[in-house]
């Protein structure tokens, strides 16, 4: 790899995240979070999902969860990363006129909307998410806070929307709240018989142990019994999870797993957007399902350059593999965490000024190819893993081996038919089982 260190006062912070001397961010202020040196040992996942590196927060209290189908004007956020219910956005804003708005919007609600552009990146996109504010502070001028996803929302159709400032718009949303997770069985059972032997589980293992008693169950009925088990909770849930068996803090929680998935998994803007729109847990991992089987590639998103395979990806944080992390200079990166990469050559020095991952110093990477900013490689002499690199979700881009499905087919006969009898195949560095249930 070759160095070019006489390019790195070229470089603009806003563009590959480079922080200069100018900074309103020292040092000192990073390294009350950074492990001891003179020990070694794995790096605490606790310290990213944290963000310290935005100094002390006060805490905010008063969030309110809406009711499905609620419509709200709301302030909304537009960024270039999308968050999914559970995850967390963490934002510096140095613009006045929008500091001024949030602080005098926080005082009346904690709720703000995140808006992210539809899939040909010309409007917004009709879903994204609702966001609690839970922690926020403001210093020498510059806002920071964190903010956690909390629900789904649509946009109300031929409502106006209001420019405010920046990146700041009022927007009429409805609420979407999460479906209940039912058995398609769940109303074709006696109370008295329920209690003594149910034909249905969440628990994939419980579940196939029922397989017996619910064929003679649902012999009285119409269909065959692999219709009422396609819509069976416990099948996709045990394909994603099999599937994706040597991923750290994978949440076991149906409705958790079906946010996990959009938010870590490698896929492309518009495969994340169905995501974001699907109405139900069940037809997000069903999609998760189908998603699964593609090979795919991390490839520079200028030049299609190979960086990295997704069989490379870990999670440096118990937020998963894909995470949020933001700049001094207020532009947000969504990084996800790869043990290898190649194609690329790296830009100035090592620092650990303002690093997400404390203990590490990080070099800016760009592609060997273009030139374009893929990421930072990560580094340290006492932690480990010892290197690791952490790839910007605006450098790169998902490549698809194969040809993508049309998501009309997705909506329509993918995401509800039947998943079938998976012919499982070697993908993405994971080893599929088969599965026989019907």
């Amino acid at each position: 790899m070759s160095s070019a260190e006489d390019e790195n006062d070229n470089y603009e912070e806003i563009e590959n995240g480079h922080i200069s001397s100018e900074s309103n961010f020292t040092d000192e202020e990073d390294t009350s979070d950074e492990p001891n040196e003179n020990s070694e040992g794995y790096f605490n996942t606790d310290l990213p999902v944290a963000h310290r590196y935005l100094g002390k927060l006060n805490n905010t209290s008063k969030y309110t969860v809406y009711d499905d189908g609620e419509i709200l004007e709301i302030l909304a956020i537009h960024t270039n990363t999308l968050v999914f219910p559970g995850f967390t956005l963490p934002l510096i804003m140095n613009n006045h006129f929008e500091n001024t708005v949030i602080l005098s919007y926080i005082q009346k609600s904690k709720s703000i909307a995140l808006i992210a552009a539809d899939a040909y990146y010309k409007k917004i996109y009709t879903h994204g998410t609702i966001l609690e504010i839970f922690e926020h502070n403001t210093k020498n001028g510059v806002l920071n806070l964190k903010a956690r996803g909390r629900q789904r929302f649509r946009l109300v159709p031929g409502s106006e929307i209001k420019n405010l400032a920046g990146r700041l718009q009022m927007i009429q949303v409805q609420a979407l709240g999460e479906r209940p997770i039912n058995s398609p069985l769940m109303d074709t059972q006696m109370l008295t018989l329920k209690s003594k032997r149910g034909y249905t589980s969440q628990n994939f293992r419980y579940f196939t142990k029922l397989d017996k008693y619910r064929s003679f169950h649902l012999a009285q009925y119409p269909f065959p019994k692999y219709v009422y088990d396609n819509y069976e909770i416990a099948r996709p849930v045990e394909i994603v999870l099999s599937a994706l068996s040597n991923y750290e803090y994978l949440p076991k929680d149906p409705v958790q797993l079906s946010y996990w998935f959009p938010q870590n998994y490698q896929l492309n803007h518009e495969e994340r957007l169905y995501f974001m729109s699907a109405d139900s847990t069940l037809e997000r991992l069903k999609l998760a399902c189908k998603l699964l089987k593609r090979l795919r590639h991390i490839c520079c998103k200028k030049c299609g350059e190979t960086i990295s395979n997704p069989s490379k990806v870990f999670s440096m944080s118990k937020d998963g593999i894909q995470s949020n992390y933001v700049n001094p200079g207020g532009h947000v990166y969504e990084t996800v965490t790869v043990s290898e990469a190649e194609h690329f050559s790296l830009i100035g020095s090592p620092s650990k000024q303002f690093s997400w991952f404390p203990g590490y110093a990080w070099t800016i990477m760009q592609c060997s190819h273009c030139c374009g900013h893929l990421g930072w490689k990560f580094s340290s002499s006492h932690l480990k893993p010892k290197v690791f690199y952490g790839l910007a979700n605006n450098g790169y881009k998902i490549e698809v081996a194969e040809h993508p499905d049309d998501f009309a087919h997705f909506e329509h006969e993918e995401l509800h038919g039947d998943l079938g009898d998976d012919s499982i195949t070697y993908t993405d560095g994971f080893y599929w089982r088969r599965h026989n249930y019907v």
